[in-house]
């Protein structure tokens, strides 16, 4: 069961009925997490198909990355590696 904000997405038609990850209740461009990145992923498994996740060690990496999903059109996952999201972030 998934929860999308108040309601649960068992509510909304089956993620193999959606034409397009854009038709996920709660999907916009930018940044998703918790109840819509788990739709995504429903809705990639319902769908047959992978999200790739790239480990981007740079801003340059993060910005080419963004800019070929945005080419295609298809959700990415961005990852770091604990020590890349130190230096990203700045180490504590």
């Amino acid at each position: 069961i998934i929860w999308h904000q108040t309601q649960l997405l068992t509510d909304f038609p089956p993620m193999a009925s959606y034409n397009s990850v854009w038709d996920i209740p709660g999907m916009k461009a930018g940044v998703v997490t918790g109840d819509v990145a788990w739709a995504i992923l429903e809705f990639a498994k319902a769908k047959k198909f992978a999200i790739p996740a790239f480990n981007v060690t740079s801003s340059s990496s993060i910005v080419a990355v963004l800019e070929a999903a945005k080419k295609i059109n298809s959700p990415i996952m961005i990852q770091f590696s604990q020590g890349g999201a130190q230096f990203m972030a700045g180490k504590a």
